[in-house]
């Protein structure tokens, strides 16, 4: 008798978790409410369905007794299904409380005071802002992908971004926080039994919207002792909050000397992340992430099976336009494009859409490291300028 799964998103992003779950042989049962996302036509069971409906969706899984649930690559998707997970008592979850104090951030930036992680100075309303050195980033405390982020440089512009923030916001709840100058850096860590079975470390780069990263590759000259601190501070944070196995996903960011932590996270990222390290290093990154929420235990040790230089870049616009094509005017190992746009179709502008992601290989990671942070200066894209309406 096969596994009856549910797979809580038909996004693009979600087909090589898709992938990894079928290949376990189960039947599989997507929902989302957008009906021309793949996963709908992909797996065994397709439903039309918000799971940003909380009630809907507890209803949908108590209907249909699955053996397992599993988020996809946003926030929304794994904040539902773990609410529903405490009510039925589902693998792979911690407990709703746990769920909300690491991805929401005041949440998070509370707890992480209390505890005394390398955070930036916040506060959590606008009369506190004074305590705060400009510049400093205005954020909803629940939104992604960069939407709603503002950086303030006086009293004027904090006050517009924080009525800004508040619309991004389903709680209207914002947060501030003193800006931190570095590099960002993303580390990818899965836990059993609160100790790290493989991590991974991700240069990250925002060159088109300044909140959204849009290139990215496995970091190679990030020093090993913010490695180690990264790696120290992971086991540590699944202590303090008694984590369960499976993933944990930083946003960080160092000048090489410290490392000051910016958003957490322990649902899988988007924009193929996962293709990204599974091309660079050989890890089934998408299947490692299944696998608690399918009762399957992780591997005590995960070896790296390769290295090759990588990049990742998806590609957006500043405006909102018409989508022609596009292509990349550099001469490289391998270049492959995942057009998600048609030549004609309507694009809104970064952060809010894309055309596509290339994943470029290089022959030398010092030539990875000297293209990815430009990338968007050699993948060429052709649009129509349009009006709004």
């Amino acid at each position: 008798m096969k596994k009856n799964i549910l797979l809580c998103d038909a996004n693009f992003c979600v087909l090589p978790i898709l992938e990894a779950i079928k290949k376990r042989e189960y039947d599989v049962s997507v929902v989302g409410r957008n009906m021309n996302d793949p996963a709908h036509a992909i797996a065994d069971h397709s439903v039309n369905l918000d799971y940003a409906d909380v009630a809907l969706l507890r209803q949908h899984i108590s209907r249909n007794q699955y053996e397992g649930i599993v988020p996809g690559c946003n926030d929304r998707s794994y904040i539902s299904l773990a609410y529903v997970a405490e009510k039925f008592n589902f693998q792979g979850f911690d407990s709703y409380d746990t769920v909300l104090t690491i991805h929401r951030k005041d949440k998070f930036r509370i707890f992480a005071e209390k505890h005394q992680y390398q955070v930036p100075k916040a506060v959590h309303c606008i009369e506190q802002a004074k305590m705060l050195c400009f510049p400093i980033l205005i954020k909803p405390v629940d939104s992604f992908s960069g939407k709603g982020i503002n950086k303030a440089t006086n009293q004027e512009e904090l006050r517009a971004f924080w009525t800004e923030a508040q619309k991004y916001s389903k709680t209207g709840s914002v947060i501030a926080e003193e800006f931190i100058d570095g590099q960002l850096y993303s580390h990818s860590a899965f836990i059993k039994n609160k100790k790290i079975v493989v991590d991974f470390f991700v240069n990250e780069y925002c060159t088109v919207y300044p909140y959204q990263v849009n290139s990215s590759n496995i970091a190679m000259l990030l020093p090993e002792q913010i490695q180690q601190g990264l790696r120290e501070w992971t086991e540590q944070f699944a202590q303090d909050l008694n984590l369960c196995d499976g993933l944990i996903h930083t946003q960080f960011i160092s000048d090489n000397k410290r490392f000051y932590l910016i958003e957490i996270a322990r649902r899988c990222p988007g924009d193929l992340y996962s293709q990204l390290i599974q091309k660079s290093t050989g890890v089934n990154y998408s299947e490692l992430y299944m696998m608690p929420f399918c009762g399957l235990k992780l591997p005590k040790k995960i070896e790296k099976k390769a290295q090759k230089y990588i990049s990742r870049h998806t590609v957006s616009a500043d405006k909102e336009c018409v989508f022609i094509s596009s292509n990349v005017d550099l001469e490289c190992k391998n270049i492959q494009n995942i057009q998600l746009k048609y030549s004609g179709e309507k694009m809104k502008a970064a952060p809010f859409d894309k055309s596509g992601i290339y994943f470029i290989e290089y022959n030398s990671a010092e030539e990875m490291a000297r293209l990815t942070e430009n990338l968007k200066d050699h993948i060429k894209i052709e649009t129509l300028d349009i009006l709004c309406h």
